[in-house]
């Protein structure tokens, strides 16, 4: 299998172009592009040297001293830039973006992220492998790199959710050849890793040989040790330095992540030294439209470990390109060297990674014209858009939560963590002994007609109304949270209605929303129209008192149960350190 992963991920130059690209270095021809007047970034060696830069058939085809004698078609005066090899996000979900993959491609390719490596496993729960076949032909159509990993754990625990969609493992294993498929997604089911479950254990077997994705917050010892020998290859769901340190001593990639809620860069920059960044990659997990409006993508996440961690430039754009590209066999990828993809950002200032032009495949982005071609792109990919939103309308009875004195178990968030406290709060009948603890519901969306889950939640403040979201990852049932149950209904209600999204209540009215067509968690709409009532609806959420500076990305992840302590589903109450159900209030 490994032959096969060599095969798909090295031979991006064909024959033809290869020719061709001999006889610009041969002098014979010239060539279609000459970089000028600029510096080089090498990673390798950890030094500036001099340009040119010469490219043909979206390749380059030499740098430096040997470059100078050669000619090109067109020259282009960089203007004493710095160049740098295109950024590699090492592992997100375009779903979380809200974006189609189109969309997601015009708003972060301007920002230098010239490649990504995607996990389609939000929209595969919706929807099953319809979802995986249309984010493989997406990537056919995109000019950015989208590499896809086969999702593998659909839903994220067997058992302990309910999703829309099957994704069997004959399924599959349909696309282990696809040439933009790398490997198997995120196993986020460690406990059947770690157990010798046959179901999990023939996953990893039929991805032997492929890059097969981690996902194992705070497991160490021997139940990691087990974990790496299974073939799990790197995590993502690192939260401190001393569990990254234990990974990469294991073997493991470090996949630092810095998302819209999950901000874990800061705790793990200090891991990347000039040994261990071969080791360490970047990556944005879930990282939504405002987020990247506001600060950026993978190039904020590189100016934070040069600017607040003091990180030297080669290792910060290091574990920015190349890292992830030998991480993941793209041995094309991650480097300004003969034969890679002239995927390159210029760069003003290595310090203040202020990314001037972009070039992908040797082209120059501000001359693609994405804008124009979005829409277009997107209505040729045929998008599976269907109904996903089937549960009938609930009533304010349905979802009421009946409390007597005694103690029950409380989700607690964590600040910039998917990670939650596992609380046990009293009742005394008529409040609890902490402050600020609020109703959560779960509502199963497609089609069984389950009575809602309730539970409670301490960290929003809510002070009146409710929020919901149809984006309660990963199986994507609607999460509410509110003071009181008209609210809950109401929001819930409207969520069902719109066919998905995001949407606030207030004093019995919807204040503001957020539509969700595309299985009730992408919407079909611009990056700045989406960022814009993403504003409005972080605005209408303080109004009703909510201190969070991201409640919906926050609330959507109290509804997976692979991240620790306590989280809820459809099924009920989970103990994620257990891995079992549990009654909301404390026996």
């Amino acid at each position: 299998m490994m032959s096969n992963l060599m095969h798909k991920h090295t031979q991006q130059i064909s024959r033809e172009q290869l020719l061709r690209i001999l006889a610009v270095q041969r002098r014979e021809k010239p060539a279609a592009l000459k970089l000028t007047n600029l510096s080089v970034l090498d990673l390798i060696n950890g030094e500036t040297i001099p340009g040119p830069i010469v490219i043909d058939q979206g390749h380059i085809a030499a740098v430096g001293a040997e470059a100078e004698s050669l000619n090109a078609e067109r020259t282009v005066d960089c203007h004493s830039q710095t160049a740098v090899p295109g950024f590699i996000d090492g592992h997100m979900h375009v779903e979380t973006s809200t974006m189609t993959p189109f969309e997601f491609e015009r708003t972060t390719l301007p920002l230098g992220t010239t490649s990504i490596v995607c996990d389609p496993h939000e929209l595969t729960n919706v929807i099953g492998k319809e979802a995986i076949e249309w984010f493989l032909r997406c990537s056919e159509m995109m000019t950015q790199n989208m590499f896809v990993q086969i999702s593998s754990c659909v839903p994220a625990v067997a058992d302990l959710d309910i999703n829309g969609s099957d994704f069997s493992l004959e399924e599959m294993r349909a696309f282990v050849d696809h040439p933009h498929v790398l490997g198997l997604a995120e196993v986020m089911d460690y406990p059947s890793v770690i157990n010798a479950n046959p179901a999990i254990h023939d996953k990893l077997s039929a991805f032997s040989g492929l890059n097969i994705d981690g996902h194992c917050p705070l497991v160490s010892g021997l139940d990691l040790s087990a974990y790496v020998t299974s073939g799990i290859q790197n995590c993502h769901e690192t939260t401190n330095f001393e569990e990254g340190k234990e990974k990469l001593t294991k073997g493991m990639a470090v996949i630092l992540r810095e998302g819209s809620v999950a901000k874990n860069l800061d705790a793990l920059a200090p891991l990347i030294t000039e040994y261990s960044s071969p080791q360490c990659l970047l990556c944005t997990d879930d990282r939504n439209p405002h987020e990247i409006a506001k600060e950026g993508h993978i190039n904020y996440m590189v100016k934070r470990l040069i600017q607040h961690h003091n990180i030297p430039p080669h290792l910060a754009y290091r574990v920015a390109s190349w890292s992830a590209a030998h991480h993941f066999g793209l041995h094309r990828l991650g480097l300004i060297a003969p034969g890679y993809k002239a995927d390159i950002n210029l760069v003003q200032d290595l310090h203040q990674v202020d990314i001037q032009r972009v070039l992908i495949g040797g082209q120059f982005v501000d001359e693609l014209r994405l804008d124009e071609s979005v829409t277009s792109k997107l209505e040729a990919s045929a998008p599976p858009l269907q109904p996903t939103m089937q549960h009938a309308p609930l009533t304010a009875e349905e979802l009421a939560v009946s409390l007597q004195n005694g103690d029950y178990h409380v989700i607690e968030i964590v600040h910039n963590e998917l990670l939650t406290n596992h609380l046990v709060c009293h009742y005394d009948g008529q409040e609890f002994d902490q402050p600020g603890i609020n109703k959560l519901a779960v509502v199963e969306r497609y089609g069984h007609q389950l009575p809602p889950v309730m539970g409670l939640v301490k960290g929003f403040e809510l002070n009146q109304g409710a929020i919901a979201t149809s984006v309660g990852h990963d199986s994507h049932n609607i999460v509410a949270i509110g003071v009181d149950e008209q609210s809950i209904a109401l929001a819930v209600n409207h969520l069902l209605d719109i066919g998905g999204g995001y949407c606030v209540v207030r004093d019995g009215k919807v204040t503001a929303d957020l539509n969700l067509a595309l299985g009730g968690i992408m919407s079909l709409e611009s990056s700045e129209n989406i960022t814009s009532q993403i504003v409005a609806l972080k605005a209408a959420a303080k109004a009703i008192g909510i201190t969070v500076d991201e409640p919906f990305v926050q609330m959507s992840f109290l509804a997976l149960p692979v991240i620790p302590s306590l989280k809820i589903t459809v099924k009920g109450l989970v103990d994620v350190e257990q891995f079992k159900v549990i009654e909301l209030q404390k026996e």
